[in-house]
């Protein structure tokens, strides 16, 4: 029996289930770069409320029987600040997690399709996103969706 996934709009009620899985990523994350990813037990719920809260970006939440599965968020931007570069809208993807128990599921897809559509809506020309060197199976997970390698962030620790 297939999985009904429904794509809707985050609610401050889904908080908890939210901060779940963003402990998961950080702690992934955490794991494989702590010089740049805080504990997760330093989680923050208001910053995240916040967002969840703020109609200028998309928060999505991807629901399976009452369950949160994986969540998406994005804003779109627009440079107006360095004048050799492009001045048309940008989406940018801030936070995409799906559920451990639940990756290769097609959630991340379908979540990352809904993010695309409402960046389409919103006249975005592009979708952005960062994702780190050590996460290879994001990396491939957005390679094969479609996304390329636009530029890189390095960096070098000074203390």
């Amino acid at each position: 029996m297939e999985m009904q996934i429904n794509i809707r709009t985050a609610r401050e009620a889904d908080l908890p289930e939210v901060m779940r899985l963003l402990h998961q990523i950080n702690s992934e994350h955490h794991d494989h770069a702590p010089a740049v990813f805080v504990s997760p037990d330093q989680d923050e719920p208001d910053h995240w409320l916040k967002q969840i809260l703020d109609s200028g970006q998309l928060f999505l939440v991807a629901e399976s029987a009452a369950s949160i599965m994986g969540l998406i968020t994005a804003t779109i931007t627009t440079n107006s600040d360095i004048p050799f570069l492009s001045h048309h809208k940008v989406c940018r993807i801030g936070t995409i997690v799906v559920d451990l128990r639940q990756r290769r599921s097609g959630i991340g897809q379908l979540l990352m399709a809904e993010a695309e559509s409402w960046a389409a809506t919103m006249g975005a020309k592009e979708i952005r996103l960062e994702v780190m060197e050590f996460n290879q199976r994001a990396v491939s997970f957005y390679a094969n969706g479609g996304y390329e390698t636009q530029s890189r962030i390095m960096s070098k620790a000074i203390a």
